[in-house]
């Protein structure tokens, strides 16, 4: 039906179905459980000292720290305004060309749900295969080491990896609380994790990792002081640094930390369900911000100082390049070898697997609430938007987002089409600039809109609030966006890779105008939804 009573109907339906459960805690953990702090250790650990010789890691860390702090303060005007689920295309919509609010969206939300196959493949290669080959080497039984090998090849990556994606979709089909209470439980294991990981570093030393190692992995690797021959074979193959911080490569190294910090700001999505959204959503996004900024500050000091730059560094470099005497250096695994404790181990392990889990349902949810929104402003098929009357769970949606994350997992383990693993994130951090530029307008061209808001009256130096606050998220997503632009080993610009973010563009205007057509022989005129705020 294109009209009711007499009037064109504007939206799907009068009310979204979606409830208010998600309290400011439920935000900062929702929010926290994205940016994944075992996440940002591992692969700041892993990718940094080997590809960025010289890069500091702390000031990496701090620097992507204030950035994504911009960027949220950007955002938590934007949801405080439009406190709706959709995330990025809620805001867009009202502002920006229709079409182009939905293609920023799609852009958007591929992005995060390839990364919930990343994770599910980071939950494996990060932290299974390295806790079932420790116990390997501990026992002296091969058998484990060889489950550590076999849970990393191509069928069995993709099976266990689709079986987590799977396990996503099935709690948030039971509803939001349900998750949000499974979240809860997984935070604190989690939590529990990275603080057993700062005791053991805290209380081990770098002469005490080196007799661990050499002791632990000399009979493995067949190699006589391997901690030492490590870093030589790396040096000759390649690897250098000359002892001193190099800034450009702490700039570049940034990007690794960004990466799971763009989690801070997730709880846009999921607007429409916080309760006390200017309270909740600012404790939610700038207490994530600090929070994971903080661990790592810590973690990552501790862990260098035990295991050693030079150690980290030329141990990834031989790894990923295939060269040299070879081991894993995830530091799940270093820190069992520093304690030689398969508990330790496995308890690191959990905690980081926990952590990286939270990265999947999270971003799942995004993608789900993004085309929910659609559906609402018609521009998507009907069926997207269809709401669980008792679970208030949009079970269509969550389904067919989750078969798209297992063709996600699919192109990732058995093609290379993904080879530069964060450019997507580049283009969504392009999106996500286009729309805090926007916002730094809002004000003054939606006004109807803004004076509504708990925000309008407040003012920066004698602009609104919201204007100063997108103004700096729009500077800082934009110096991210040319940060990974400017790394050939995070995202850079390949032409093979940039011809699929461009496909995804195209995908989306055509999706647009295509639904728009549709909904003209219906009757419906899907322009006007745009004109109001988004049904709750």
């Amino acid at each position: 039906m294109a009209q009711t009573g007499g009037e064109q109907r504007i939206f799907l339906r009068k009310a979204s179905g979606l409830i208010r459960t998600a309290s400011g805690t439920d935000t900062f953990i929702y929010n926290l459980g994205l940016v994944s702090v075992g996440l940002g250790v591992a692969s700041i650990l892993f990718y940094g000292p080997a590809y960025y010789p010289g890069g500091d890691l702390v000031w990496s860390c701090l620097l992507a720290g204030v950035c994504m702090a911009m960027i949220a303060f950007g955002f938590i005007t934007w949801t405080i305004t439009l406190p709706r689920s959709g995330g990025i295309y809620v805001f867009g919509s009202r502002i920006l060309p229709p079409g182009l609010a939905l293609t920023m969206s799609l852009v958007e939300i591929t992005a995060w749900l390839f990364y919930c196959a990343i994770a599910a493949y980071w939950i494996i290669l990060l932290g299974l295969s390295p806790a079932l080959t420790f116990i390997g080497y501990l026992s002296g039984n091969d058998a484990w080491v060889a489950a550590g090998a076999w849970v990393v090849e191509p069928w069995p990556l993709f099976l266990i990896g689709s079986g987590i994606l799977v396990l996503s979709g099935i709690i948030l089909s039971a509803g939001m609380k349900f998750y949000l209470m499974t979240q809860r439980i997984i935070f604190t294991s989690a939590l529990v994790g990275s603080v057993i990981l700062i005791v053991v570093l805290a209380t081990g030393s770098n002469a005490d990792f080196i007799v661990s190692f050499n002791q632990l992995m000399g009979p493995i690797l067949e190699v006589d002081e391997p901690y030492q021959a490590i870093i030589a074979s790396g040096k000759e193959n390649g690897w250098a640094w000359d002892g001193t911080t190099d800034w450009e490569q702490t700039w570049l190294v940034s990007n690794w930390p960004f990466l799971p910090l763009v989690g801070a700001a997730f709880s846009i999505a999921i607007g429409g369900e916080v309760k006390s959204v200017e309270r909740s959503q600012t404790y939610g996004m700038l207490g994530a911000v600090c929070g994971a900024t903080l661990l790592w500050v810590i973690t990552i000091s501790l862990a260098t100082s035990v295991f050693g730059y030079e150690f980290l560094g030329t141990a990834a470099y031989n790894l990923l390049e295939g060269v040299g005497v070879q081991t894993d250096p995830t530091i799940t695994l270093l820190a069992g070898v520093l304690t030689g404790s398969p508990l330790v181990c496995i308890l690191v392990s959990l905690g980081f697997m926990f952590w990286m889990w939270m990265w999947i349902p999270g971003m799942h949810t995004f993608g789900v609430r993004a085309i929910v929104a659609w559906s609402f402003d018609r521009v998507a098929p009907e069926p997207w938007a269809r709401i669980s009357p008792t679970r208030h769970t949009p079970v269509v949606a969550i389904i067919f987002t989750m078969f798209v994350n297992i063709l996600f997992m699919a192109l990732f383990v058995f093609t290379e089409f993904f080879s530069a693993i964060v450019i997507l994130i580049e283009a969504a951090v392009l999106a996500w600039s286009v729309v805090l530029g926007a916002g730094i307008f809002f004000p003054y061209m939606r006004p109807q809109i803004y004076e509504k808001s708990p925000i309008a009256t407040k003012n920066i130096l004698g602009l609104p609030m919201m204007t100063v606050a997108c103004a700096l998220g729009f500077a800082a997503s934009q110096f991210y966006f040319w940060t990974l632009w400017s790394d050939p080993v995070a995202a850079g610009h390949d032409p093979q890779q940039l011809m699929i973010v461009a496909g995804v563009f195209i995908i989306g205007f055509a999706f647009y105008f295509v639904m728009k057509q549709i909904r003209k022989a219906q009757g419906v005129d899907v322009t006007l939804a745009f004109k109001e705020i988004p049904i709750e």
